[in-house]
Protein backbone atom coordinates (compact mmCIF):
# COMPACT_ATOMS: atom_id res chain seq x y z
CA UNK A 1 0.00 0.00 0.00
CA UNK A 2 3.24 2.34 1.15
CA UNK A 3 4.16 1.72 -2.64
CA UNK A 4 1.69 2.78 -4.22
CA UNK A 5 0.70 5.72 -2.69
CA UNK A 6 4.24 6.78 -3.11
CA UNK A 7 3.45 5.88 -7.02
CA UNK A 8 0.94 8.06 -6.84
CA UNK A 9 2.92 11.15 -5.16
CA UNK A 10 5.51 10.84 -7.82
CA UNK A 11 2.87 11.10 -10.46
CA UNK A 12 1.02 13.86 -8.77
CA UNK A 13 4.45 15.69 -8.33
CA UNK A 14 5.79 15.51 -11.96
CA UNK A 15 2.28 16.90 -13.46
CA UNK A 16 2.64 19.73 -11.04
CA UNK A 17 6.02 20.56 -12.20
CA UNK A 18 4.93 19.91 -16.09
CA UNK A 19 2.19 22.46 -15.37
CA UNK A 20 4.42 24.99 -13.55
CA UNK A 21 7.10 24.42 -16.50
CA UNK A 22 4.00 25.21 -18.62
CA UNK A 23 3.06 28.25 -17.32
CA UNK A 24 6.45 29.97 -16.42
CA UNK A 25 6.80 29.13 -20.40
CA UNK A 26 3.74 30.65 -21.63
CA UNK A 27 3.93 33.70 -19.07
CA UNK A 28 7.44 34.51 -19.78
CA UNK A 29 8.39 33.98 -23.12
CA UNK A 30 10.91 36.33 -23.71
CA UNK A 31 12.85 35.93 -20.58
CA UNK A 32 16.32 34.22 -20.77
CA UNK A 33 16.90 30.54 -20.26
CA UNK A 34 17.58 29.58 -16.84
CA UNK A 35 21.18 28.62 -15.71
CA UNK A 36 21.93 25.03 -15.73
CA UNK A 37 20.81 22.90 -12.48
CA UNK A 38 23.11 20.25 -10.91
CA UNK A 39 21.13 16.99 -11.32
CA UNK A 40 22.50 15.42 -8.52
CA UNK A 41 20.99 18.16 -6.39
CA UNK A 42 17.63 18.38 -8.24
CA UNK A 43 17.53 14.61 -7.56
CA UNK A 44 18.54 15.09 -3.30
CA UNK A 45 15.50 17.65 -3.24
CA UNK A 46 13.08 15.74 -4.92
CA UNK A 47 14.16 13.04 -3.20
CA UNK A 48 13.37 15.21 -0.08
CA UNK A 49 10.13 16.42 -1.34
CA UNK A 50 8.74 12.97 -1.61
CA UNK A 51 10.02 12.40 2.24
CA UNK A 52 8.00 15.38 3.49
CA UNK A 53 4.98 14.43 1.21
CA UNK A 54 4.94 10.82 2.54
CA UNK A 55 5.65 11.82 5.89
CA UNK A 56 2.38 14.20 5.58
CA UNK A 57 0.10 11.63 3.92
CA UNK A 58 1.07 9.01 6.30
CA UNK A 59 0.14 11.12 9.17
CA UNK A 60 -3.59 12.10 7.75
CA UNK A 61 -3.51 8.46 6.71
CA UNK A 62 -3.03 7.74 10.64
CA UNK A 63 -5.28 10.67 11.91
CA UNK A 64 -7.99 9.39 9.13
CA UNK A 65 -7.58 5.73 10.82
CA UNK A 66 -7.89 7.17 14.71
CA UNK A 67 -11.20 8.83 13.55
CA UNK A 68 -12.78 5.87 11.88
CA UNK A 69 -12.12 3.67 14.89
CA UNK A 70 -13.69 6.65 17.29
CA UNK A 71 -16.61 6.83 15.58
CA UNK A 72 -17.36 2.93 15.24
CA UNK A 73 -16.81 2.61 19.41
CA UNK A 74 -19.17 5.22 19.18
CA UNK A 75 -21.87 3.86 16.27
CA UNK A 76 -21.25 0.79 18.79
CA UNK A 77 -21.71 2.54 21.88
CA UNK A 78 -25.19 4.66 20.06
CA UNK A 79 -26.06 0.72 18.77
CA UNK A 80 -26.39 -0.54 22.26
CA UNK A 81 -28.24 1.98 23.69
CA UNK A 82 -30.52 2.09 20.68
CA UNK A 83 -31.00 -1.30 21.23
CA UNK A 84 -31.49 -1.18 25.04
CA UNK A 85 -34.09 1.36 24.40
CA UNK A 86 -35.93 -0.70 21.87
CA UNK A 87 -36.14 -3.54 23.72
CA UNK A 88 -37.67 -1.41 26.94
CA UNK A 89 -39.80 0.26 24.70
CA UNK A 90 -41.24 -3.63 23.26
CA UNK A 91 -41.18 -4.40 26.89
CA UNK A 92 -43.42 -1.90 28.01
CA UNK A 93 -45.64 -2.17 24.75
CA UNK A 94 -46.06 -5.70 25.93
CA UNK A 95 -46.67 -5.03 29.29
CA UNK A 96 -49.16 -2.63 28.16
CA UNK A 97 -51.03 -5.22 25.94
CA UNK A 98 -51.08 -7.35 28.19
CA UNK A 99 -52.78 -4.76 30.65
CA UNK A 100 -55.23 -4.56 27.32
CA UNK A 101 -56.15 -7.61 27.64
CA UNK A 102 -56.17 -8.23 30.99
CA UNK A 103 -58.40 -4.65 31.44
CA UNK A 104 -60.74 -6.38 28.48
CA UNK A 105 -61.36 -9.04 30.21
CA UNK A 106 -62.23 -7.79 33.81
CA UNK A 107 -65.00 -5.37 31.35
CA UNK A 108 -66.19 -8.39 29.89
CA UNK A 109 -66.77 -9.66 33.37
CA UNK A 110 -67.94 -7.04 34.84
CA UNK A 111 -70.79 -6.39 31.70
CA UNK A 112 -71.59 -10.70 32.06
CA UNK A 113 -71.99 -10.12 35.90
CA UNK A 114 -74.35 -6.85 35.16
CA UNK A 115 -76.05 -9.16 32.64
CA UNK A 116 -76.50 -12.08 35.20
CA UNK A 117 -77.70 -9.38 37.94
CA UNK A 118 -80.50 -7.70 35.90
CA UNK A 119 -81.40 -11.34 34.68
CA UNK A 120 -81.01 -12.42 38.57
CA UNK A 121 -83.17 -9.19 39.62
CA UNK A 122 -86.04 -10.16 36.78
CA UNK A 123 -86.23 -13.30 37.81
CA UNK A 124 -86.72 -12.15 41.40
CA UNK A 125 -89.55 -9.50 40.42
CA UNK A 126 -91.52 -12.03 38.50
CA UNK A 127 -91.05 -14.72 40.93
CA UNK A 128 -92.31 -11.93 43.25
CA UNK A 129 -95.05 -11.10 41.14
CA UNK A 130 -96.13 -14.82 40.39
CA UNK A 131 -96.23 -15.33 44.07
CA UNK A 132 -98.57 -12.21 44.67
CA UNK A 133 -100.75 -13.91 42.33
CA UNK A 134 -100.60 -17.36 43.65
CA UNK A 135 -101.03 -16.22 47.15
CA UNK A 136 -103.66 -14.25 46.77
CA UNK A 137 -105.72 -17.17 44.80
CA UNK A 138 -105.26 -18.70 48.47
CA UNK A 139 -106.40 -15.73 50.25
CA UNK A 140 -103.36 -13.43 51.35
CA UNK A 141 -104.12 -10.62 50.19
CA UNK A 142 -101.44 -8.90 52.57
CA UNK A 143 -98.97 -10.27 50.71
CA UNK A 144 -99.61 -8.12 47.36
CA UNK A 145 -99.50 -4.26 49.87
CA UNK A 146 -95.68 -5.28 51.13
CA UNK A 147 -94.73 -2.83 48.11
CA UNK A 148 -91.92 -1.25 50.58
CA UNK A 149 -90.24 -4.46 51.74
CA UNK A 150 -86.69 -4.89 49.95
CA UNK A 151 -86.18 -7.73 47.84
CA UNK A 152 -85.46 -9.95 50.50
CA UNK A 153 -87.46 -9.19 52.63
CA UNK A 154 -90.45 -10.08 50.39
CA UNK A 155 -88.91 -13.08 49.74
CA UNK A 156 -88.36 -14.19 53.17
CA UNK A 157 -92.18 -13.29 53.65
CA UNK A 158 -92.93 -15.25 50.93
CA UNK A 159 -91.11 -18.09 52.01
CA UNK A 160 -93.50 -17.54 55.17
CA UNK A 161 -96.42 -17.88 53.69
CA UNK A 162 -95.50 -20.64 50.85
CA UNK A 163 -95.15 -22.84 54.22
CA UNK A 164 -98.20 -21.31 55.73
CA UNK A 165 -100.20 -22.58 51.86
CA UNK A 166 -98.57 -26.16 52.52
CA UNK A 167 -99.66 -26.64 55.77
CA UNK A 168 -103.24 -25.66 54.69
CA UNK A 169 -102.73 -27.82 51.59
CA UNK A 170 -102.00 -30.48 53.67
CA UNK A 171 -105.01 -31.12 56.28
CA UNK A 172 -108.42 -31.33 56.11
CA UNK A 173 -111.08 -28.94 56.61
CA UNK A 174 -114.89 -29.24 56.94
CA UNK A 175 -116.62 -26.09 57.30
CA UNK A 176 -120.23 -24.87 56.80
CA UNK A 177 -120.51 -22.97 53.08
CA UNK A 178 -122.60 -22.15 50.13
CA UNK A 179 -122.74 -24.79 46.97
CA UNK A 180 -124.48 -24.96 43.52
CA UNK A 181 -126.24 -28.05 43.02
CA UNK A 182 -126.30 -29.34 39.44
CA UNK A 183 -129.81 -27.21 37.85
CA UNK A 184 -127.89 -24.42 39.16
CA UNK A 185 -129.86 -23.73 43.13
CA UNK A 186 -127.70 -22.39 45.80
CA UNK A 187 -127.86 -24.58 48.92
CA UNK A 188 -126.34 -24.19 52.72
CA UNK A 189 -124.42 -26.89 53.95
CA UNK A 190 -121.50 -28.68 55.10
CA UNK A 191 -118.22 -28.55 52.47
CA UNK A 192 -114.98 -30.89 53.50
CA UNK A 193 -111.83 -29.27 51.96
CA UNK A 194 -108.97 -32.34 51.10
CA UNK A 195 -106.44 -29.15 50.90
CA UNK A 196 -106.93 -27.07 47.86
CA UNK A 197 -107.22 -30.04 45.46
CA UNK A 198 -111.03 -31.39 46.42
CA UNK A 199 -113.63 -30.34 47.75
CA UNK A 200 -117.38 -32.47 48.70
CA UNK A 201 -121.23 -31.02 49.39
CA UNK A 202 -123.42 -32.66 51.62
CA UNK A 203 -126.61 -30.62 52.25
CA UNK A 204 -130.29 -31.81 52.56
CA UNK A 205 -131.02 -30.90 49.06
CA UNK A 206 -128.17 -32.69 47.93
CA UNK A 207 -124.86 -33.94 47.88
CA UNK A 208 -121.70 -34.77 45.32
CA UNK A 209 -118.40 -34.44 44.53
CA UNK A 210 -117.73 -30.24 43.93
CA UNK A 211 -116.12 -28.52 41.37
CA UNK A 212 -114.89 -24.97 40.93
CA UNK A 213 -117.53 -22.15 39.94
CA UNK A 214 -115.64 -19.79 39.98
CA UNK A 215 -114.53 -16.64 42.27
CA UNK A 216 -114.20 -18.93 45.36
CA UNK A 217 -117.69 -20.75 44.93
CA UNK A 218 -118.38 -24.51 44.10
CA UNK A 219 -120.91 -26.66 42.52
CA UNK A 220 -121.71 -30.27 42.60
CA UNK A 221 -120.10 -31.80 39.83
CA UNK A 222 -122.69 -33.89 37.24
CA UNK A 223 -120.90 -37.17 37.31
CA UNK A 224 -120.54 -37.59 40.74
CA UNK A 225 -121.67 -39.71 43.17
CA UNK A 226 -123.98 -38.52 45.78
CA UNK A 227 -124.21 -41.24 48.32
CA UNK A 228 -120.35 -41.54 48.22
CA UNK A 229 -120.11 -38.00 48.58
CA UNK A 230 -122.91 -38.51 51.97
CA UNK A 231 -121.43 -41.44 53.07
CA UNK A 232 -117.79 -39.18 53.73
CA UNK A 233 -119.76 -36.58 56.07
CA UNK A 234 -121.23 -39.78 58.32
CA UNK A 235 -117.80 -41.81 58.44
CA UNK A 236 -118.29 -44.38 56.25
CA UNK A 237 -115.93 -45.84 53.94
CA UNK A 238 -117.41 -47.68 50.83
CA UNK A 239 -114.19 -48.60 49.06
CA UNK A 240 -113.89 -46.67 46.36
CA UNK A 241 -113.65 -42.55 46.89
CA UNK A 242 -114.79 -40.44 44.08
CA UNK A 243 -112.69 -36.98 43.43
CA UNK A 244 -111.99 -34.34 41.68
CA UNK A 245 -109.03 -32.50 41.38
CA UNK A 246 -108.84 -29.27 40.53
CA UNK A 247 -105.66 -26.58 40.85
CA UNK A 248 -107.37 -22.89 42.22
CA UNK A 249 -111.01 -22.53 43.08
CA UNK A 250 -110.41 -18.94 41.12
CA UNK A 251 -111.31 -20.34 37.64
CA UNK A 252 -114.68 -22.05 36.74
CA UNK A 253 -114.57 -25.58 35.53
CA UNK A 254 -117.06 -26.15 32.63
CA UNK A 255 -117.74 -29.91 31.56
CA UNK A 256 -117.45 -30.46 28.07
CA UNK A 257 -120.17 -31.10 26.16
CA UNK A 258 -120.34 -34.70 24.62
CA UNK A 259 -118.83 -34.31 20.56
CA UNK A 260 -121.41 -35.21 17.79
CA UNK A 261 -121.12 -35.35 14.17
CA UNK A 262 -123.30 -32.20 13.53
CA UNK A 263 -121.47 -30.49 16.37
CA UNK A 264 -117.94 -30.88 14.83
CA UNK A 265 -119.65 -29.89 11.08
CA UNK A 266 -121.14 -26.33 13.37
CA UNK A 267 -117.72 -25.86 14.44
CA UNK A 268 -116.61 -26.03 10.87
CA UNK A 269 -118.59 -23.39 9.85
CA UNK A 270 -120.26 -22.99 6.03
CA UNK A 271 -117.88 -24.44 4.37
CA UNK A 272 -117.65 -27.52 6.59
CA UNK A 273 -121.67 -27.63 5.97
CA UNK A 274 -121.38 -27.47 1.81
CA UNK A 275 -118.30 -30.41 2.21
CA UNK A 276 -120.74 -32.67 4.47
CA UNK A 277 -123.36 -31.86 1.53
CA UNK A 278 -121.08 -32.91 -0.92
CA UNK A 279 -120.22 -36.35 1.38
CA UNK A 280 -123.89 -36.86 1.35
CA UNK A 281 -124.03 -36.10 -2.26
CA UNK A 282 -121.50 -38.50 -3.10
CA UNK A 283 -122.77 -41.18 -0.90
CA UNK A 284 -126.09 -40.91 -2.19
CA UNK A 285 -124.26 -41.74 -5.84
CA UNK A 286 -122.36 -44.51 -4.21
CA UNK A 287 -125.59 -46.33 -3.61
CA UNK A 288 -127.15 -45.82 -7.11
CA UNK A 289 -124.08 -46.48 -8.83
CA UNK A 290 -124.05 -49.91 -7.25
CA UNK A 291 -127.64 -50.32 -7.48
CA UNK A 292 -127.26 -50.09 -11.27
CA UNK A 293 -123.80 -52.23 -11.69
CA UNK A 294 -125.26 -54.81 -9.71
CA UNK A 295 -128.28 -54.57 -11.45
CA UNK A 296 -126.01 -54.83 -15.19
CA UNK A 297 -124.41 -57.95 -13.92
CA UNK A 298 -126.82 -60.13 -12.76
CA UNK A 299 -127.74 -63.65 -13.81
CA UNK A 300 -124.85 -63.03 -16.59
CA UNK A 301 -123.67 -66.40 -16.15
CA UNK A 302 -127.03 -68.24 -16.26
CA UNK A 303 -128.46 -66.51 -19.00
CA UNK A 304 -125.26 -67.57 -21.05
CA UNK A 305 -125.36 -70.82 -20.08
CA UNK A 306 -129.27 -70.84 -20.79
CA UNK A 307 -128.04 -69.01 -24.29
CA UNK A 308 -125.52 -71.93 -25.05
CA UNK A 309 -128.10 -74.58 -24.53
CA UNK A 310 -130.49 -73.67 -26.73
CA UNK A 311 -127.49 -72.67 -29.83
CA UNK A 312 -125.76 -76.25 -28.94
CA UNK A 313 -130.09 -77.67 -29.76
CA UNK A 314 -129.65 -75.51 -33.06
CA UNK A 315 -132.57 -72.98 -31.60
CA UNK A 316 -131.49 -70.08 -31.70
CA UNK A 317 -135.16 -68.01 -31.85
CA UNK A 318 -135.40 -70.12 -28.51
CA UNK A 319 -131.92 -68.34 -27.16
CA UNK A 320 -133.63 -64.62 -28.33
CA UNK A 321 -136.48 -65.60 -26.27
CA UNK A 322 -134.25 -66.02 -23.62
CA UNK A 323 -132.47 -63.10 -23.93
CA UNK A 324 -135.15 -60.89 -24.19
CA UNK A 325 -136.57 -62.05 -20.63
CA UNK A 326 -133.80 -60.50 -19.15
CA UNK A 327 -133.47 -56.08 -18.60
CA UNK A 328 -129.97 -56.25 -17.81
CA UNK A 329 -127.18 -54.49 -20.10
CA UNK A 330 -125.40 -58.17 -20.60
CA UNK A 331 -128.69 -59.32 -22.14
CA UNK A 332 -128.73 -56.68 -24.45
CA UNK A 333 -125.98 -56.95 -25.60
CA UNK A 334 -125.89 -60.63 -25.90
CA UNK A 335 -129.38 -60.52 -27.71
CA UNK A 336 -127.53 -57.64 -30.34
CA UNK A 337 -125.54 -60.77 -31.03
CA UNK A 338 -127.65 -63.04 -31.46
CA UNK A 339 -129.94 -61.03 -34.09
CA UNK A 340 -126.49 -60.66 -36.48
CA UNK A 341 -125.42 -64.14 -35.61
CA UNK A 342 -125.57 -65.43 -39.04
CA UNK A 343 -123.33 -63.05 -40.45
CA UNK A 344 -119.48 -63.20 -40.79
CA UNK A 345 -117.88 -62.71 -38.13
CA UNK A 346 -116.06 -59.20 -38.41
CA UNK A 347 -119.64 -57.92 -38.65
CA UNK A 348 -120.92 -59.39 -35.33
CA UNK A 349 -117.86 -58.08 -33.91
CA UNK A 350 -118.58 -55.02 -34.54
CA UNK A 351 -122.38 -54.84 -33.72
CA UNK A 352 -120.89 -56.31 -30.06
CA UNK A 353 -118.52 -53.70 -29.86
CA UNK A 354 -121.16 -51.14 -30.40
CA UNK A 355 -123.72 -52.47 -27.95
CA UNK A 356 -120.91 -52.55 -25.39
CA UNK A 357 -119.87 -48.35 -25.84
CA UNK A 358 -123.81 -47.89 -26.03
CA UNK A 359 -124.12 -49.74 -22.34
CA UNK A 360 -121.14 -48.16 -21.48
CA UNK A 361 -123.42 -44.76 -20.42
CA UNK A 362 -125.04 -46.81 -18.02
CA UNK A 363 -122.01 -48.64 -16.59
CA UNK A 364 -120.11 -45.19 -16.14
CA UNK A 365 -123.19 -43.51 -14.87
CA UNK A 366 -122.18 -41.33 -11.53
CA UNK A 367 -118.74 -42.52 -11.58
CA UNK A 368 -116.93 -38.69 -12.60
CA UNK A 369 -119.35 -37.14 -11.00
CA UNK A 370 -118.07 -39.18 -7.76
CA UNK A 371 -114.44 -38.46 -8.58
CA UNK A 372 -115.05 -34.69 -9.03
CA UNK A 373 -116.47 -34.51 -5.74
CA UNK A 374 -113.68 -36.85 -4.42
CA UNK A 375 -111.09 -34.05 -5.21
CA UNK A 376 -113.14 -31.23 -4.73
CA UNK A 377 -113.61 -31.72 -0.83
CA UNK A 378 -110.08 -31.47 0.49
CA UNK A 379 -109.69 -28.29 -1.86
CA UNK A 380 -112.95 -26.69 0.15
CA UNK A 381 -111.20 -27.99 3.13
CA UNK A 382 -108.65 -26.04 2.24
CA UNK A 383 -110.63 -22.85 1.49
CA UNK A 384 -111.68 -23.49 4.87
CA UNK A 385 -108.30 -23.47 6.40
CA UNK A 386 -107.31 -20.30 4.50
CA UNK A 387 -110.48 -19.07 5.92
CA UNK A 388 -110.08 -19.71 9.56
CA UNK A 389 -106.87 -18.81 9.77
CA UNK A 390 -107.71 -15.14 8.23
CA UNK A 391 -110.19 -14.67 11.09
CA UNK A 392 -107.95 -15.88 13.22
CA UNK A 393 -105.45 -13.29 12.26
CA UNK A 394 -108.10 -10.80 12.30
CA UNK A 395 -109.08 -11.30 15.80
CA UNK A 396 -105.49 -11.31 17.01
CA UNK A 397 -105.31 -7.91 15.31
CA UNK A 398 -108.37 -6.18 17.19
CA UNK A 399 -108.69 -7.92 20.33
CA UNK A 400 -104.48 -9.84 20.66
CA UNK A 401 -103.53 -13.17 22.54
CA UNK A 402 -105.29 -12.44 25.59
CA UNK A 403 -108.06 -14.56 25.25
CA UNK A 404 -107.38 -18.00 23.68
CA UNK A 405 -111.39 -18.44 23.46
CA UNK A 406 -111.68 -15.81 20.97
CA UNK A 407 -109.57 -18.05 18.49
CA UNK A 408 -110.88 -20.75 19.06
CA UNK A 409 -113.57 -20.18 16.21
CA UNK A 410 -110.84 -18.87 13.45
CA UNK A 411 -108.88 -22.49 14.62
CA UNK A 412 -111.81 -24.47 14.27
CA UNK A 413 -112.90 -23.44 11.36
CA UNK A 414 -109.13 -23.83 9.98
CA UNK A 415 -108.77 -27.73 11.43
CA UNK A 416 -112.53 -28.65 11.12
CA UNK A 417 -113.33 -28.22 7.29
CA UNK A 418 -109.65 -29.94 6.48
CA UNK A 419 -110.92 -32.92 8.70
CA UNK A 420 -114.40 -33.26 7.17
CA UNK A 421 -113.05 -32.46 3.40
CA UNK A 422 -109.98 -35.55 3.99
CA UNK A 423 -113.19 -37.50 5.65
CA UNK A 424 -115.35 -37.19 2.38
CA UNK A 425 -112.75 -37.26 0.01
CA UNK A 426 -110.74 -40.50 1.28
CA UNK A 427 -113.81 -42.90 1.06
CA UNK A 428 -115.29 -41.04 -2.22
CA UNK A 429 -112.19 -41.48 -3.92
CA UNK A 430 -111.97 -45.16 -2.85
CA UNK A 431 -115.43 -46.25 -3.38
CA UNK A 432 -115.09 -44.24 -6.93
CA UNK A 433 -112.20 -46.47 -8.29
CA UNK A 434 -113.39 -49.48 -7.03
CA UNK A 435 -116.93 -49.23 -8.99
CA UNK A 436 -114.85 -48.34 -11.74
CA UNK A 437 -112.95 -51.49 -11.70
CA UNK A 438 -116.53 -52.90 -11.28
CA UNK A 439 -117.92 -51.69 -14.34
CA UNK A 440 -114.71 -52.45 -16.42
CA UNK A 441 -115.19 -55.84 -15.51
CA UNK A 442 -118.86 -55.95 -16.46
CA UNK A 443 -117.97 -54.70 -19.86
CA UNK A 444 -115.38 -57.49 -20.31
CA UNK A 445 -117.55 -60.18 -19.12
CA UNK A 446 -120.46 -58.93 -21.63
CA UNK A 447 -117.53 -59.28 -24.45
CA UNK A 448 -116.56 -62.78 -23.13
CA UNK A 449 -120.49 -63.61 -22.94
CA UNK A 450 -120.89 -62.43 -26.81
CA UNK A 451 -118.00 -64.11 -28.48
CA UNK A 452 -118.69 -67.17 -26.62
CA UNK A 453 -122.11 -67.67 -27.58
CA UNK A 454 -121.15 -66.62 -31.06
CA UNK A 455 -118.21 -69.33 -31.36
CA UNK A 456 -120.96 -72.14 -30.00
CA UNK A 457 -122.74 -70.99 -33.06
CA UNK A 458 -120.23 -71.14 -35.36
CA UNK A 459 -119.09 -74.55 -34.06
CA UNK A 460 -122.83 -75.82 -34.22
CA UNK A 461 -123.63 -74.39 -37.57
CA UNK A 462 -120.14 -74.96 -39.48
Amino acid sequence: MKKSLIIILLLLCQCLMAQEDNTTTAETPTEPPLPAVDPAKAQQDLQLAYKKEYAFLTSQVNNIKKRMAEFKTQSATEKRQVESEISALENQLLNAEATASQLEEEIFAIQRNSESAQDNQGLIESTIIQAKSTMSEHGFEGFAEENNLGDLEKIKTLVNLANQTIQQQASITQQSGQFFLTDGTAVQGQILQVGHIASYGNSKQGSGVLAPAGEGQFKVWQDSDPEAAAAIFQGKNNGLLPIFLYESSIKAIEEQEQKTIVSVINSGGLIAWIIAGLGLFALLLILLRIFFLNRASASTEKLLSGVVHKIEQKDVDAAIKLAQKESNSSARVLLSALRNIDRDRDHIEDIVSESILHESGQLNRFGSLIIVIATVAPLLGLLGTVTGMISTFDIITEFGTGDPKLLSSGISIALVTTEVGLAVAIPALLFGNILSGWAERIKDDMEKAALRAINVYKKVFA
